[in-house]
């Protein structure tokens, strides 16, 4: 990873939007700071289009549409996307219908006492309400974050019992389907917004953290981790193009900076 300062400004320069995760990345500590909330909508005011990319179930994230001026947000590491249209009536996609949404969580659910007494110290994430797609399981939201090997060995477990499985900061994630961000996020920026892949990878960057933005930082030329992602770098399979100096809400600041700088 090379320091957020050697990312070219002519390339900031002709970005046509962001691309972002949210939970440390633009949180910290589960917060969003009023430093990234003025830089969202820096950002917006300059022109560029906002999508948040999230692990986070679908319906916790729907009011950021609103409350924080994002054109879209997908959910669940792709499961689920929203976004409004030129009315401002909410519009969303769902990886499949209601009933075989219902009948995925049965099967996740039924799982659940199989992990847990393979790992008694890991519960079911709070937020499993409002997902639609996957279940979410705590590895460092409400406890002590696990070390690396560990969470390792909770993914491959996962898989071990027919599922896919990825994993972020704080959550490991268990579905029935293989979940992408980046397919999630090609899907809704072609469709909904006009770009296709290759105007999107030149003219979208990405700021991430963690293993389940991986897909996301091979896909982008434009990938940036805030600092926090070192503690992940071995669990990736192409580290981000660049990194910042900042962890968390800063380093999403300094990647916010950065873009706006080379704008002028």
């Amino acid at each position: 990873m090379k320091p957020l300062a050697q990312w070219p400004a002519d390339y900031r320069r002709r970005l046509c939007g962001v691309l972002t995760d949210i939970d440390d990345t633009l949180t910290t500590h589960g917060r969003i700071t009023p430093e990234v909330l003025h830089a969202l909508a820096r950002l917006r005011a300059a022109g560029l289009n906002l999508v948040a990319v999230t692990g986070r179930p679908t319906y916790w994230v729907m009011p950021l549409l609103r409350l924080c001026g994002f054109d879209a947000v997908i959910a669940e590491n792709g499961a689920s996307a929203f976004w409004l249209d030129d009315g401002g009536r909410l519009c969303s996609w769902f990886y499949a219908d209601e009933p075989t949404r219902k009948e995925h969580r049965r099967r996740l659910e039924a799982f659940v006492p199989e992990l847990r007494r393979r790992f008694p110290g890991i519960a079911v994430a709070d937020d499993a309400p409002q997902r639609i797609g996957d279940l979410a399981f705590d590895i460092g939201e409400n406890i002590t974050p696990l070390p690396a090997s560990q969470v390792e060995e909770v993914v491959a477990f996962i898989r071990a019992h027919g599922f896919f499985a990825t994993a972020s900061s704080i959550h490991a994630h268990a579905s029935l389907v293989c979940f992408c961000k980046q397919t999630t996020s090609a899907h809704v920026l072609a469709d909904v917004f006009g770009f296709d892949d290759a105007t999107a990878r030149a003219g979208f960057a990405f700021v991430g953290d963690s293993g389940n933005d991986a897909r996301m930082f091979a896909h982008y030329p434009h990938a940036v981790g805030v600092a926090n992602v070192a503690a992940h770098v071995a669990m990736l399979e192409k580290a981000p193009a660049y990194v910042t100096n900042a962890p968390y809400g800063a380093g999403f600041v300094e990647f916010a900076d950065a873009i706006l700088a080379a704008r002028g």
